[in-house]
């Protein structure tokens, strides 16, 4: 039997993953990214000082293997105006 807390964190996955596909092409790839990654952390026990700073750089580094460097496209959002 799982307990509640997995059980909690389970549903905190899914739902982050469920508001990613939603709100990506709303938000951008790096506000939803940077909000994806931090819920993540929080969920698995990443110290609160580190979850912004770290969700950050993720975003931003696979932003730019992505996007620069694959030549993937990625959804800019709100964030158009300022598109590299």
């Amino acid at each position: 039997m799982r307990s509640p807390r997995h059980i909690a964190a389970l549903a905190l996955v899914i739902g982050v993953n469920v508001f990613y596909i939603l709100f990506v092409d709303v938000l951008g790839f790096i506000p939803t990214g940077v909000i994806y990654l931090a819920a993540l952390f929080a969920v698995f026990g990443v110290r609160t000082r580190w979850i912004l700073p770290l969700a950050l750089l993720v975003t931003l580094a696979i932003h730019y293997s992505f996007y620069k460097l694959l030549r993937v496209p990625l959804p800019w959002g709100l964030l158009e105006r300022f598109a590299w």
